[in-house]
């Protein structure tokens, strides 16, 4: 794994191929895979099939979180651009704030949205 990291997780930037056991993420308690992510994309895909599928900014998502699911496949889909990313992820903070229990977790929302738009 390669330093640095992002929000605590060191990123393995070596991966050439993706397999289901490949780890993406980890720290000293937790491994993430690739496995772990396509579920994760899974059950948004889900919610956003089911909640507004024909809301132009869940399109939107829908094909970003689609085209991720093709890499973690070792698929080459189109990259997306910078501002449908940036869509994408105000669709994953609008998804997350459905389940937020407090005004405390969406402004944790709020920021966690910002630093991954923000970032390169």
């Amino acid at each position: 794994m390669n330093e640095p990291g992002f929000m605590g997780y060191k990123i393995n930037k070596n991966v050439k191929h993706f397999l289901p056991n490949t780890v993406l993420f980890s720290n000293k308690n937790e491994r993430i895979t690739v496995a772990m992510i396509k579920n994760v994309l899974d059950y948004i895909l889900g919610i956003i099939a089911t909640r507004s599928p024909l809301v132009e900014s869940y399109k939107t998502a829908k094909t970003v979180f689609d085209a991720m699911k093709m890499v973690l496949e070792n698929k080459r889909p189109s990259k997306p651009s910078k501002e449908d990313m940036k869509t994408t992820v105000d669709v994953l903070e609008e998804i997350t704030d459905l389940s937020a229990k407090s005004k405390w977790e969406k402004e944790q929302n709020a920021r966690y949205a910002f630093l991954c738009k923000f970032s390169d």
